[in-house]
């Protein structure tokens, strides 16, 4: 592939990227792992903020591609706060603020 044809793949692949059209992300390894946490064990309260992030987060991915992720409390945070800022997310700081909940008590539990 020449140069041109590389930067304009580039160029195309960050247009999609960026758009925040609501088309879903392109696929990644983790996607491939299981699809959702059991929460049977976990408190009401997170079993709840569990529901508001499987629904909101399947919007832009597969659930499987943040089941899988091995991210630290802090790395959610910063993650998260990237996501809602994503046209067309559907998230408000009220829901931001239980799927952070949930993510980080899920971080602690799998000791990430």
């Amino acid at each position: 592939m020449n140069v041109i044809a590389m930067a304009g793949a580039a160029a195309a692949l960050a247009g999609l990227l960026l758009t925040g059209n609501g088309e879903k992300a392109p696929p990644d390894p983790r996607d491939n792992g299981p699809d959702r946490i059991d929460v049977a064990s976990y408190p009401g309260e997170q079993q709840k903020n569990y529901g508001v992030y499987a629904a909101k987060c399947v919007k832009c991915h597969p659930l499987a591609r943040s089941v899988n992720a091995h991210y630290s409390a802090g790395d959610w945070k910063r993650y998260l706060k990237r996501m809602i800022r994503r046209p067309n997310s559907g998230i408000n700081e009220e829901q931001a603020a239980q799927i952070y909940d949930f993510l980080k008590y899920h971080a602690n539990k799998q000791g990430y």
